[in-house]
């Protein structure tokens, strides 16, 4: 008996060891869901709210004095720190996902209702090979739809499509220079794809555009 005692046991002891050598199994949670997205970028999530190197992002995009080039780029990284969550650790996370959901919703809103503002000028420019509509940079609202496609980001998303269009048609704005006619074009194939795909039901994830998208 006890020969089929020690028999019995010498699994759980094998299954025991091989967890420890390893590492094998669930990963450790941090508390705070830290991700490093960069040397100098930071982003916590911390008594309900999402903070990038401690400072409250919900605070800081509710402030008049955001910039909206830094607001959309706090969209992109926001939805990208979720993803990078989600990958670690799992997607059932309610008060996490609640918050970065949010906070895309209120810039989606932000930027929406400056956009309208905007609309009687534009201003085109190209920026480290990135192209910028009046400080709004269109392939961050494009990964935002391919993130998670809603209709208000539809909306929002074919705005921009159509600013693209009067810009390659020459009614708007002066896209001949610095390659902002190329790129112009380059984007504006990347959002009707999106449609196409969109309209089709075989949306692509987002990272499986990212490489078409950073070209």
């Amino acid at each position: 008996m006890s020969e089929i005692r020690r028999i019995n046991r010498q699994p759980i002891r094998l299954k025991k060891l091989f967890k420890e050598k390893t590492g094998f199994g669930a990963p450790e949670v941090d508390p705070r869901l830290s991700y490093q997205r960069s040397p100098n970028e930071e982003y916590t999530f911390e008594n309900g709210r999402i903070h990038i190197n401690g400072m409250d992002i919900r605070s800081l995009m509710e402030s008049d004095e955001v910039e909206i080039e830094l607001l959309a780029n706090l969209m992109g990284a926001i939805d990208e720190y979720r993803k990078e969550v989600w990958s670690k650790y799992g997607t059932r996370r309610p008060d996490f996902n609640g918050e970065t959901q949010a906070l895309l919703e209120k810039g989606m809103n932000k930027l929406g209702s400056t956009y309208e503002e905007m609309s009687g000028g534009v201003k085109i420019r190209l920026n480290g090979g990135r192209l910028w509509i009046n400080d709004i940079d269109p392939k961050v609202v494009l990964a935002l739809f391919l993130s998670n496609p809603t209709e208000e980001r539809r909306r929002y998303l074919k705005s921009i499509h159509m600013k693209l269009a009067l810009i390659l048609e020459g009614k708007i704005g002066n896209a001949h220079s610095n390659g902002i006619l190329e790129e112009t074009r380059a984007i504006f194939i990347q959002i009707a794809k999106a449609f196409e795909n969109a309209a089709a039901g075989t949306l692509y994830p987002l990272l499986a555009t990212a490489g078409a998208m950073d070209r």
